[in-house]
C-alpha cells in the first residue's frame, strides 16, 4: 500500500500485536477496535477538545479505589474514554484544594486555632504536576519501551501515566481525610498521639501503594518481568521525587507564580 493509510502501522489494543487482518493473529481481538490514527506525539494538544462522551468522573473514581489495576488497564485500552485530561484535573485540584485550604481551615474553625490554609500551594503545585509530566513521559516512554515486550504508542503511554497521577491524587486524598479523622479523634481525647509520627506513617504507606500500583501496571502494559518493572518504577519515582519536582516547585516560588493567583497565609 502507498497511501497514508496504509503506512500507518496498527497494533490491537489488547496485547499489542502488530495488526495485519481483520483480527489480531495474538488474541483474537477484531482489528476495527484499534486505534488507526492520531496516535504521535503531535496527537496529545488534540486529547484538550476531541474525544467521545467520557465515564462520569465519580463511576472511574469508585473503579480505581475498587479495583485499580483492572481499571486502569481498562480505560486505557479503551479507545472511547478520552477524558484522562479532565479525570486528572479533578483529581489533582480537589487533592490540592483538600490539603492546603478546606481541611486547613475547617481544623481551625473547629478548634478557634490560627488559619494556615495557603490557596497559592495549589497553583504551585498544579504547575508543578503537569510541567513534571510533560519532562518526564517521554523518558519513561522510550525506557519502556526498550524494556518491555509489548510494543505501545506514545499516546497510549501518555494515557497510561495521567491516570497513574490521577490515582496517585486520590490516593493522598483519601490519606489526607484519614487523618484529618485521625487529628480530630487525638484532639477530643487530649492530644494522646504523636500527630507527625503518623502522618509519617502514613505518607510512606501511601507511598508504597502507590509504587506498587505503578509497577504492577507497568508490568503488565509493557510485558515486563517485576524485577524490570519494579526497576523502572523506583528510578522514575527517585528522578521525579528528588529532581524533577523539587526543581520545579523552587523554580516556581522563586518567580512566586503562586502568589498571582492565591494568597499566602499572613
Amino acid at each position: 500500500m502507498g497511501n497514508a493509510e496504509g503506512t500507518q502501522a496498527r497494533f490491537c489494543t489488547n496485547c499489542g500485536t502488530a495488526l495485519a487482518g481483520p483480527f489480531c493473529s495474538g488474541c483474537g481481538t477484531p482489528a476495527s477496535v484499534a486505534k488507526t490514527h492520531g496516535e504521535g506525539w503531535s496527537a496529545l494538544t488534540s486529547e484538550f477538545v476531541g474525544g467521545q462522551r467520557p465515564d462520569g468522573i465519580f463511576a472511574v473514581a469508585i473503579a480505581f479505589l475498587l479495583h485499580p489495576i483492572r481499571t486502569i488497564l481498562r480505560l486505557t485500552d479503551d479507545p472511547s474514554y478520552r477524558s484522562h485530561w479532565r479525570f486528572l484535573t479533578a483529581c489533582v485540584g480537589a487533592q490540592l484544594t483538600l490539603t492546603y485550604v478546606a481541611l486547613p481551615r475547617l481544623y481551625s474553625s473547629l478548634f478557634n486555632l490560627p488559619d494556615v490554609a495557603n490557596s497559592s500551594a495549589v497553583v504551585t503545585n498544579e504547575i508543578v504536576q503537569y510541567v513534571g509530566m510533560a519532562i518526564l513521559t517521554p523518558i519513561q516512554f522510550y525506557v519502556c519501551r526498550a524494556l518491555g515486550s509489548i510494543r505501545r504508542t506514545p499516546m497510549s503511554y501518555i494515557k497510561l501515566c495521567v491516570l497513574s497521577v490521577s490515582y496517585g491524587s486520590l490516593l493522598s486524598l483519601m490519606t489526607a481525610l484519614l487523618f484529618f479523622a485521625i487529628a480530630i479523634a487525638d484532639f477530643k481525647a487530649g492530644s494522646i498521639l504523636e500527630l507527625g509520627e503518623v502522618s509519617q506513617a502514613l505518607a510512606v504507606l501511601m507511598m508504597t501503594a502507590t509504587l506498587t500500583f505503578v509497577s504492577a501496571t507497568h508490568r503488565r502494559f509493557w510485558g515486563m518481568s517485576w524485577p524490570i518493572a519494579i526497576a523502572v518504577t523506583l528510578g522514575a519515582a527517585a528522578l521525579s521525587w528528588l529532581v524533577v519536582y523539587p526543581g520545579l516547585t523552587a523554580l516556581v516560588e522563586q518567580v512566586k507564580i503562586g502568589e498571582i493567583f492565591g494568597k499566602r497565609p499572613g
